[in-house]
């Protein structure tokens, strides 16, 4: 139960306590993040997840990649907004 309410406030506590190199299949990915397969195949087309490869012929990744991927896009959202303010204060 305390799995469902973490969701439910946006927490995903899962991928946060295993280790780096803890490989994670398309189908416990899902799971953690509470979504449909589909959900995750899209999510990788849309770059929000970092391509897969292929282990035993599953789609898996690293915790470590999944944490590195979110990371390297939370600093680019960062860059691109104080770019954008910057732009804002020349037109100032």
């Amino acid at each position: 139960m305390e799995n469902n309410t973490e969701l439910n406030v946006g927490i995903i506590k899962e991928l946060g306590d295993l280790p780096a190199g803890a490989v994670i299949t398309e189908q416990g990915l899902s799971k953690i993040f509470n979504r449909h397969q589909v959900s995750v195949k899209r999510a990788i087309e849309r770059g929000e997840l970092p391509p897969s490869v292929r282990l035993f012929g599953e789609p898996v990744w690293t915790v470590g990649v999944l944490l590195e991927h979110l990371e390297k896009r939370l600093e680019k959202a960062k860059d691109e907004k104080e770019k954008f303010l910057k732009n804002i204060n020349n037109l100032s």
